[in-house]
């Protein structure tokens, strides 16, 4: 729109001027004022001080009519954007009063100087209609720009979440496994010498776990990797005792949404996976009891080295993923050592969770 008034004013001076010199001195001066009018609707004009803006309006005004005196009504065409260029900058009833002076241009002139008022009815309205348009241009821009940000935003917390729903997911999936690989491994080593059978019944075991770990990693890239209580218990169950440690296990917590039933199997994993990483567990402690609306999951266990009671155990990220978990489905978290030398995690949810509920990508 811009760039359509500079070119019709510039067919004008072409037309009135009185030689080559008259329209270099006249292109020169208005350059620098079409460049900016067109430039503005693109600059963050919004975070300015109400000074700069201010400022630059007057200047801009002074620069287009610096432009009609040189070139009298022949820049007549520059007025419309100068008209824009005062809703944009200036504010409130300052921008309007402004709008008007400006498109009241070529009446006030055309009283002053005793010609005909329709004559000059024509090119107000062109003015005001010019600033109109600028406005809404620059508005349409504004929101454009604002949609492919607020794209981009959505777009980098998509992936945001998806790296962290992917690395939450490898280390309670396959801390556990490779835990209980690492454990088997040794033991395996024990028993060959003395014991081939009960050696080759725990590599069996080993490969069914590799393969279990196997399946793990494939459903993370599928997003959401429902898990069992009951199986992850018997499976942690199992594993516990073909190492020496005795399983206390209590499951009385019934029929569970799959959202609670997934989170509890996970607290599970994640407390048995850290008392064998960081403990000298010789008993594990599994119970889980449903409370009213609420189910409490309890894993505790021994041999903990160096914990101070009360303090939660040390290690990565493992629980601060779990709380996250609990977190989505309305849940909470507790864990601490106590004065006995056990290590206690207690995770409590609600009963009534749909499976949305849970955040599938963390």
């Amino acid at each position: 729109m811009v760039l359509s008034s500079g070119a019709l004013a510039l067919v004008d001076v072409v037309k009135g001027a009185a030689g080559a010199a008259e329209i270099i001195a006249c292109v020169l001066c208005a350059i620098p004022l079409v460049v900016f009018q067109v430039i503005l609707p693109f600059l963050p004009y919004r975070q300015w001080e109400s000074v700069r803006r201010v400022s630059l309006f007057l200047l801009v005004a002074a620069a287009t009519y610096l432009s009609v005196v040189i070139a009298g009504t022949n820049w007549n065409g520059l007025i419309g954007p100068l008209a824009g260029s005062a809703l944009l900058l200036l504010t409130g009833f300052c921008a309007w009063a402004a709008f008007a002076l400006v498109v009241a241009d070529a009446p006030v002139r055309a009283a002053v100087e005793g010609s005909s008022m329709v004559s000059s009815i024509g090119p107000a309205l062109t003015a005001a209609l010019c600033g109109l348009v600028v406005l809404g241009l620059a508005r349409l821009t504004q929101l454009v720009c604002a949609s492919w940000a607020s794209q981009a935003e959505t777009a980098h917390r998509a992936v945001s979440r998806e790296r962290r729903r992917f690395a939450m997911d490898l280390h309670d999936l396959l801390g556990y496994s490779l835990s209980s690989i690492a454990l088997k491994s040794e033991l395996i080593y024990q028993l060959v010498p003395s014991r081939p059978e009960q050696a080759r019944k725990e590599i069996d075991e080993v490969l069914e776990i590799s393969r279990q770990a196997l399946s793990d990693v494939r459903l993370v890239a599928r997003r959401y990797r429902g898990m069992s209580l009951e199986s992850e218990v018997s499976s942690v169950e199992s594993v516990l005792n073909s190492i020496g440690v005795v399983a206390h296990v209590d499951i009385r917590c019934g029929s569970l949404p799959p959202a609670v039933d997934t989170a509890l199997a996970t607290a599970v994993r994640e407390g048995v996976t850290n008392a064998l990483r960081h403990a000298n567990v010789r008993h594990v402690t599994i119970r889980a009891v449903g409370e009213q609306e609420r189910v409490r999951l309890v894993v505790a266990n021994d041999g903990l080295v160096g914990d101070v009671p009360g303090q939660p155990c040390p290690g990565g990220n493992g629980l601060h993923n779990l709380a996250s978990r609990f977190d989505d489905i309305g849940g909470h978290i507790d864990a601490g050592a106590t004065d006995d030398g056990w290590f206690h995690l207690v995770c409590e949810a609600p009963r009534g969770v749909a499976l949305e509920s849970v955040r599938p990508a963390s």
